[in-house]
């Protein structure tokens, strides 16, 4: 392992429920009714855009779904700032884990599907700026998870070979990622990303302290 690479939203910080509410939100203000949290849980690990393109089509939305994007990252980072950032149970022990093995060698990312501005909002709230090498936004890519494009360009960031990577993901579109990049993914049973299927991990845990980094050293 050359790199440690974390996504962020249900791994780093517990903020899969406010995307939930926001989103359901949006769309009940639109008079959409019945949409459940299962089906905006199918959506988690991707990005805002992708989620909106489908709903415009399924629910024949008036607006451009950028429109519906832009208004849900205004929500979504009110809401966030006022209830501020809550870090996912054992995430910061394992931040702190990783960076001390920097000294052999070991690299960091963040790769996101959020914005860039919550990003940076999310590592200034949790102290958390200085451990990373890099961190990558897939809303600024023109294809976001499942598409491992986000994941290959943290690797060319890095300058490491995407076979010494191991990815920390919560969903099934991160972890469909994450293999489709050629790296090892731990899958990572979030408290409130419902559920996911995240079968094609190559293992999978509830208990970030259970991670085990030296396996991968040598």
């Amino acid at each position: 392992m050359k790199a440690f690479i974390y996504d962020m939203d249900g791994v780093i910080v517990d903020s899969e429920p406010v995307h939930l509410r926001v989103e359901k939100h949006i769309l009940e203000v639109q008079g959409i009714e019945g949409v459940t949290w299962e089906d905006l849980e199918a959506y988690q690990g991707t990005s805002d855009l992708n989620m909106w393109q489908d709903m415009a089509q399924e629910y024949h939305l008036k607006e451009a779904p950028e429109k519906y994007v832009k208004a849900k990252n205004y929500l979504f980072d009110r809401t966030m700032h006022e209830e501020g950032a809550t870090p996912i149970a054992g995430v910061l022990d394992l931040i702190g884990r990783t960076h001390a093995l920097r000294a052999q060698g070991l690299k960091t990312a963040i790769a996101s599907s959020s914005e860039r501005s919550f990003i940076e909002f999310v590592m200034t709230s949790l102290g958390i700026a200085d451990k990373f090498d890099t961190y990558q936004s897939g809303a600024e890519l023109p294809q976001s998870k499942p598409d491992p494009a986000i994941y290959l360009k943290t690797a060319a960031d890095l300058m490491v070979d995407p076979r010494d990577c191991v990815v920390l993901e919560d969903t099934e579109n991160g972890a469909r990622a994450a293999k489709a990049a050629g790296m090892y993914c731990i899958g990572f049973i979030s408290p409130h990303s419902g559920k996911q299927n995240l079968s094609m991990a190559d293992e999978i845990t509830d208990d970030m302290a259970r991670i085990d980094l030296a396996k991968f050293l040598g």
